[in-house]
């Protein structure tokens, strides 16, 4: 096999944006006058050169969209906090936070990052993860709680186990990259950078959905399970499964890294509840990958794919190889439920989430891949695998 060397890690120049205007529905004039008037304060929000102060928002009545900002001042101030050298700070920092999405790998990764001498999370499940995984100020407090308890247990063996002299505080919350006000706790708290994972949005959708159905039965609930056909916008949601939440871009724009033009705008507004919407601009920095990075066989690029990640936390120590750890969330159990997404019974609800992740993949790689504060290892690979969200992979399994 040629093995060639991927790309070093690197974050590109932004690029130009498109735009692509979904028509909303005439018969609804209420929502209409609330997505245009959300549209425009958007849009003259974005031209406000700087980033998000919760002390300074602007936000449209009944629950629409908001946009905060803060000085350029400010901006370059939290910009020194992200830089690799220690800062000095009154308060304790947190300094990452796997923020989603769900079914990307990131329990594999909480388990990692567990076994590395200069990190300290929450254990999957804590107390304290799930009071930490909230929107509201509880989250907040309860981080900074946390993070000093840890702080005055961890002193000793921060000094042996790394030369520097800040052990790194992460947590895992991987629905929080669809809650963007618990973005902004986490830029109000501490200048944390962001790990998010993608995946193919079918196998998203099948692996979401067959994870519930085993939590279902785990927890003994006695409703009902819906089917999978019914999962097909927001207002059909099953614990976070729909088609909807496999668009992954709607998310991903809020984070303020890309301005939107006024029709992706409409567009986002058209396809999120109005009042879920905010454009969250924070300086945090944001490392992404796709879930086959995280799998990949090629020795080579799993190295730099571990090294990238490893100088993206600022850690002085490389991470085990990735090979060598257990896979999480591996469930044995088969219930009657579970879905096989390949099943000629699914090929409409594939065909739906293919034409969608098209769409999602084109403005990941072309737009959100370029922001400044966006971050990838191995750009041309990656795009490689977010291309293949406009095939069935279920058509490409039977080709093979």
């Amino acid at each position: 096999m040629n093995i060639s060397t991927p790309p070093t890690l690197r974050s590109p120049s932004k690029a130009t944006p498109s735009s692509h205007l979904c028509p909303t529905s005439t018969s609804k004039l209420l929502r209409i006058i609330l997505s245009i008037g959300a549209v425009g304060l958007l849009l003259i929000n974005q031209n406000y050169q700087g980033y998000d102060n919760l002390d300074n928002t602007s936000s449209l009545r009944d629950g629409a969209a908001t946009v905060t900002s803060k000085d350029d001042d400010d901006a370059n101030k939290d910009r020194q906090l992200r830089k690799p050298q220690q800062t000095v700070v009154e308060e304790p920092q947190l300094g990452f936070a796997v923020v989603g999405f769900e079914k990307t790998g990131t329990t594999f990764l909480l388990e990692v990052f567990g076994n590395h001498p200069e990190i300290t999370m929450p254990v999957k499940h804590s107390p304290d993860a799930a009071k930490i995984c909230v929107r509201k100020e509880e989250g907040k407090e309860t981080l900074k709680r946390w993070i000093k308890h840890q702080q005055q247990e961890q002193r000793q063996l921060v000094e042996e186990a790394t030369s520097s002299n800040s052990m790194k505080y992460g947590v895992k919350c991987s629905e929080m990259i669809r809650k963007p006000l618990g973005i902004e706790n986490w830029a109000d708290v501490s200048s944390a950078n962001l790990i998010v994972g993608v995946r193919h949005p079918v196998e998203w959708f099948q692996s979401n959905y067959n994870y519930r159905v085993m939590l279902h039965h785990k927890d003994k609930s006695t409703s009902n399970i819906p089917s999978p056909h019914k999962l097909t916008d927001h207002h059909n949601s099953w614990h976070g499964v729909s088609t909807i939440a496999a668009q992954f871009d709607k998310y991903l724009q809020q984070l303020g890294k890309t301005p939107l033009d006024r029709d992706e705008l409409s567009i986002l507004l058209d396809t999120l509840p109005t009042s879920d919407v905010r454009i969250n601009r924070n300086p945090l920095k944001v490392f992404l990958y796709t879930i086959e990075q995280l799998e990949d066989t090629n020795i080579t690029r799993r190295t730099h794919f571990e090294r990238d990640l490893q100088h993206f936390l600022g850690l002085t120590s490389p991470f085990d190889d990735f090979s060598s750890q257990a896979k999480s969330n591996v469930n044995k159990v088969t219930y009657p439920e579970y879905i096989d997404v390949c099943q000629p019974e699914f090929d409409s609800l594939r065909k739906s989430l293919v034409k969608e992740g098209k769409k999602s993949s084109e403005w990941i790689v072309n737009r959100f891949v370029m922001a400044e504060d966006v971050v990838v290892s191995d750009v041309e690979y990656f795009r490689e695998k977010l291309r293949a969200w406009g095939e069935d992979p279920c058509s490409i399994v039977r080709e093979q």
